[in-house]
This record gives C-alpha cells, sequence and structure tokens, in this order.
C-alpha cells in the first residue's frame, strides 16, 4: 500500500498547526498579556459548545439537511423542552431525566 507524499505533508502540518494553537500561550508565556473580557468570555465556551451539540439534535429530524425541515410534531422538542423546564426548576439531574424521557416516549406514542 503507497501513501502519496501529498497526505504525509498533510498530516504533518495538521500536527504543526495543532501543536502551535494549543501551545500558543505556553510558548509566549507572559509577553502576552489576555484581556478580562476575553477570559469573560472564556467562561461561556462550554455552554455555546453544548447549546451548538444539542440544539439540532432536539430541534430538527435525525436526517435533517436543513432548518426548514422544522416540525412541532417531533417528540424530541416536547422532551428537550419538558427537561430544560425541570431543570430550570428543580436543579436535579434525575429529575430532569425522568421528566424529559417521560414527557418524550409519550410524544412519541401521541404525536
Amino acid at each position: 500500500m503507497q501513501i502519496d507524499l501529498n497526505i504525509y505533508f498533510l498530516i504533518i502540518g495538521m500536527a504543526w498547526v495543532t501543536a502551535w494553537s494549543r501551545s500558543f500561550f505556553l510558548i509566549l508565556g507572559e509577553h502576552v498579556k489576555v484581556p478580562d473580557w476575553a477570559l469573560e468570555a472564556i467562561r461561556f465556551a462550554p455552554l455555546a459548545a453544548m447549546v451548538a451539540i444539542l440544539a439540532p439534535e432536539i430541534f430538527l429530524p435525525a436526517n435533517a439537511s436543513s432548518v426548514a425541515q422544522f416540525n412541532l410534531r417531533l417528540p424530541n422538542i416536547w422532551g428537550g423542552v419538558a427537561a430544560i423546564i425541570a431543570f430550570y426548576l428543580t436543579r436535579k439531574m434525575l429529575i430532569t431525566l425522568i421528566v424529559g424521557m417521560g414527557v418524550f416516549t409519550a410524544a412519541r406514542f401521541w404525536l
């Protein structure tokens, strides 16, 4: 099996970019001062990542290729909204899971 030389260059380039971007602040050390507003914004990165992952799963069908395929008859929407409300009211994960899955299951049969 022969691999093209371009693939080796591609792998080496991706490794270099990954290593450089992840060690940027370690390499520069104290020479770069990150503004306080940037540090404050970084706190919200996990929340933004969760929303980006969960929103399509909740609001779109499994094989959706467009937002135009949004449908209120999806049980995902009702289970997700019920779970969000349950967590907001109780702040307990077990209750959130039970309520979300219960509403999801009921919506699967009724819708």
